[in-house]
């Protein structure tokens, strides 16, 4: 039997229910109180003893416990949705309530963890646009009256009432998020930007914006490694010891996403990673991977998870592939820098240190040395006939030997040594921390491995190297040290048998061998160019390169020199490229404009570099390619003319087709190349195509007039441009996108005022256009005239907190309804607060009834007090009320009105305005058919 009077109350009180739950969907408290609010309204609506608000993930058939009353231990406890008959029921049928038996609600109490017997429970869809997004669960021993039609049919109206209203409240909650996820990945790319070049510091800078953007509880970066495994390069929200953590591909959401190539989420990382207990990643619930990609390849992952109950979608997996992208010109920079480092610090031909490194290497060690009293020694080591190997062999033998000891010294060395090419045929090696003996051991392991590697290859006998081995004593100045080393490399030369390595320590007294002064001229204190400056790298620690791989981060020189002009001039232009891709990044951060980010990049390059040449070209989706950016003294006017050809079109159709970068050396021998008569002088061209997320959308263009003019490293600084480009106009794309998202949301708490407020459907629509215009005769710029057209749509919006019987009352309001109605501009500023993008609109929305005497509200403002635009919307919506038909009187003739505008000019509103406003009424009375249909 059901309650007594069950249906009148419940008719009575549902309709209350459901106004203070739409009202509250609105309370800037956010979606927590509202969930909380429901649940304590549909258990005192139904009474019921007990009520669960699901959250309900049908993609992967999850829900959780978003809150209950009264109040259980169980909020974000994660349920399988399929261990749930009752809510399979309503994904799977569609069904309007499911009334539970005795039995099925034990089980399902059991799984939400109630306490005491339970005889019968209903469960309520609530739906958003025909999808269950949530659930709520009812226990109590009077549901037996659910199959009465009437009570149905409050129950199915509360429930969609409640769904409409969770669902207003997460999208608010939701757009301000995304909001401030913009805002966030905006201030990601500047401060990736402003780490510099050093790449820990940027991978480290990496996981801390993910980390921030998507509000996670863990950030990790992946490096993809040769074998196909991921290691942690970098993490944030992890145990200590979880960076250097190898782990094979098939492990976790990061290795689908190197086998998929592609962006991934999961709300049920359990079940997919099935990691071990104890591991750093167990204990994550929701979980999305990246790939980062340079230079055409996947280089790595970047993954954010969450520990709490947190459903991503994939609008949070698109905002982090936006970030991925700024991420990965990040790390191809930094990388680019630190194989910079290397190439500066390193001899090209054997992988060792160069003479520049060598000499602030061994001044940081004995000035350590002095400073601690750790003791530091050297080995000279000279190569024996060297000469000889070149005049029977020749010099690319020559430089193969130099490469095979170079390789042998720096796998014979400890550690923490460095190796470095000292001349044409001469190393030294610095062993930190060691005395004369220790030093003495390296110092024959090393001629051991240099033997055998110079056997292997010349196949001659006797041996391959000398070596002189000194410790540093008290005082003694760099020259001084490498004397030593020098006279004891002599002496086993001179006195002893090749191949030997000797202390300084055990030179006779009586030995008068004395050494010239090389070491001077070679290691004195002529200032040694930083190549690396420009780029803002750190110096490399001491014996960081001592045993690295830096031959393959450079172009092997041309010979056995010590030195190569050419070299230095390569790395320079190199680095200075990087510096100026650096500089892009930093600027593009701060612009949301996609118009604007093309014409950002190519300023930027022909600025830097002046070529003849730089455009960006986009394709249209009739196949064809347009300029949208150009510089360049003779191309000014492709822009103006609006130059376009087919896509398929030259070196550009070619670029597009490819997919990858083109460089042609001379046009005239291209058969493709395109000629116009603005470009019949060029002879180079270069073409690398731009991708937005997965779209082509089109290619940045670069010609020069000679011959030749580009090499490997233009390519790769255009390719860098091009990907700084597309990630830019992604990062722009995105905003726009929930810029729109965002006013979906706010024109549909407007439609929900129209319902309340009939008069409000048209006034809101009709006072966009005379506000825009006003604006333009009152010389606003574009951007106030942008604000000023939101403020025309939103100015009302906080009357959606205002009781419909107030906002239709047909005679005066008494007092404590005309302080509801005045409330509405605060509540108005209220609920667009939380949109960054609309921060210019809210002056508008609070101060619109503010009188230009000063006698209006919320804040008594006064004439210039006021901001211009709210003085405009306030005309305008004035002269609409007066000629709108309202429940209290009829409308007023327009004469009437423009009348009553006037009389109230200096007083009520601000002259100008008003003087503007009527002419604007004067035009449309000359030019009705110009005016704007809303």
């Amino acid at each position: 039997m059901p309650p007594p009077n069950v249906s009148v109350r419940h008719s009575s009180e549902a309709l209350n229910a459901v106004t203070r739950l739409l009202s509250a969907s609105l309370d800037t408290a956010g979606p927590a109180a509202l969930h909380q609010l429901l649940v304590d309204e549909a258990r005192a609506l139904f009474g019921a003893t007990g009520a669960v608000l699901l959250s309900i993930e049908e993609r992967e058939r999850l829900a959780h416990v978003v809150c209950s009353a009264p109040s259980q231990p169980t909020p974000n406890r994660r349920l399988q949705l399929d261990a749930l008959p009752a809510l399979a029921e309503l994904t799977d049928q569609r069904s309007s309530h499911v009334l539970l038996s005795t039995a099925r609600t034990q089980v399902l109490g059991r799984l939400l963890g109630w306490s005491g017997a339970t005889p019968s429970a209903m469960v309520l869809p609530l739906r958003s646009r025909d999808r269950l997004e949530h659930a709520l669960v009812l226990r109590g021993p009077h549901f037996g009256w659910g199959t009465d039609p009437d009570t149905v049919s409050v129950a199915t109206a509360f429930a969609a009432a409640a769904g409409a209203a969770v669902a207003q409240a997460r999208l608010g909650a939701e757009q301000a998020t995304r909001m401030a996820q913009q805002a966030a990945l905006s201030r990601a790319g500047r401060q990736l930007n402003d780490r510099g070049l050093d790449l820990p510091a940027v991978l480290h800078g990496i996981c801390a914006e993910a980390q921030a953007i998507l509000d996670g509880d863990c950030a990790i970066v992946y490096r993809k490694d040769t074998d196909d495994s991921l290691t942690v390069e970098a993490c944030l929200g992890l145990p200590d010891g979880t960076a250097g953590r190898r782990l094979p591909i098939s492990t976790g959401l990061s290795g689908r996403v190197v086998s998929a190539n592609r962006a991934l989420l999961t709300n049920d990382y359990d079940q997919l990673a099935q990691p071990s207990p104890g591991t750093p990643f167990d204990g994550i619930r929701s979980c999305l991977s990246v790939p980062l990609r340079w230079d055409g390849e996947l280089r790595g992952v970047l993954s954010v998870g969450f520990r709490r109950t947190q459903f991503v979608d994939p609008r949070d997996l698109a905002l982090l592939e936006a970030f991925g992208e700024l991420a990965a010109a990040a790390c191809r920079n930094a990388s680019t820098a630190a194989g910079l480092a290397r190439a500066a610090r390193t001899d090209g031909l054997t992988g060792c240190l160069n003479q520049s490194a060598l000499r602030e290497l061994l001044r940081d060690e004995v000035a350590r040395s002095e400073r601690t009293g750790v003791p530091v020694s050297i080995i000279l080591l000279d190569l024996d006939e060297f000469k000889e190997v070149n005049e029977r062999a020749g010099h690319l033998t020559g430089d193969e030997v130099l490469r095979r000891v170079g390789d042998a010294l720096r796998a014979s060395v400890r550690p923490y040594d460095a190796v470095a090419r000292y001349g044409g045929d001469e190393f030294v090696i610095i062993c930190p921390g060691a005395d004369e003996p220790a030093a003495l051991e390296v110092a024959h392991r090393a001629l051991d491995r240099v033997e055998a590697g110079v056997r292997s290859l010349t196949g001659t006998r006797g041996t391959a190297a000398t070596a002189g081995v000194a410790q540093l004593r008290p005082g003694q100045p760099v020259l001084g040290l490498l004397d030593d080393a020098d006279r004891a490399l002599l002496y086993g030369k001179q006195e002893l048998d090749r191949g030997v390595a000797v202390r300084a320590s055990d030179l006779p007294a009586s030995w008068s061998g004395a050494v010239d002064d090389r070491h001077a001229s070679r290691l004195g204190d002529t200032p040694i160019r930083d190549v690396i400056g420009a780029a803002e790298e750190p110096r490399a620690q001491p014996g960081a390169a001592g045993h690295g791989t830096g031959a393959g981060d450079a172009q092997p020189w041309p010979s056995n020199d010590s030195g190569s002009d050419a070299e230095r001039s390569r790395l320079e232009k190199r680095t200075r490229q990087l510096s100026i891709a650096r500089a892009l990044g930093t600027r593009l951060a701060g612009i949301s404009d996609p118009d604007a980010i093309p014409d950002a990049v190519v300023d930027e390059l022909h600025r830097a570099f002046g070529y003849f040449l730089c455009a960006a070209v986009r394709l249209r989706e009739d196949d064809y390619v347009e300029a949208v950016a150009v510089r360049g003294d003779n191309f000014v006017r492709l822009l103006v003319d609006q130059w376009t050809q087919p896509r398929d079109a030259g070196l550009i159709g070619r670029s597009l087709r490819a997919r990858r970068a083109i460089v042609v050396d001379d046009v005239l021998l291209d058969s493709t190349y395109a000629t116009t008569i603005a470009t019949h002088e060029v002879r180079s061209e270069m073409v690398a195509p731009v991708w937005v997320g997965d779209k082509l959308w089109g290619v940045l263009n670069v010609e020069e007039l000679r011959p030749r003019a580009f090499d490997e490293n233009d390519v790769q600084l255009l390719e860098m441009l091009a990907d700084q480009l597309g990630a830019a106009l992604r990062s722009a794309t995105l905003y726009a996108q929930l810029e729109r998202a965002y006013l979906g949301t706010a024109e549909a708490l407007a439609a929900a005022l129209e319902a309340k407020d009939a008069y409000t459907a048209s006034h809101a629509h009709s006072i966009v256009d005379w506000a825009d215009r006003v604006g333009e005769r009152l010389g606003m710029s574009a951007d106030e005239r942008r604000d000023l057209r939101y403020g025309a749509i939103f100015h009302d919006i906080g009357k959606i907190a205002v009781p419909e019987a107030i906002l239709n009352k047909r005679g005066p309001l008494d007092v404590t309804e005309a302080t509801l109605v005045r409330r509405h501009t605060i509540v108005g500023e209220q609920i667009l607060a939380p949109v960054e993008f609309l921060s210019g609109v809210l002056p508008i929305v609070r101060h619109e009834h503010e009188r230009w005497d000063g006698g209006g509200y919320p804040d008594g403002l006064a004439g210039r007090e006021i901001p211009l635009s709210a003085r405009v919307v306030f005309v305008c919506d004035a002269y609409h009320a007066m000629t709108s038909d309202r429940p209290y009187r009829q409308a007023m003739a327009p004469d009437a009105a423009r009348a009553e505008l006037a009389a109230g000019a200096g007083t009520q509103f601000d002259p100008a305005v008003v003087a503007a406003f009527l002419a604007v009424l004067d035009d449309e009375q000359r030019a009705p058919h110009l005016v704007a249909v809303s």
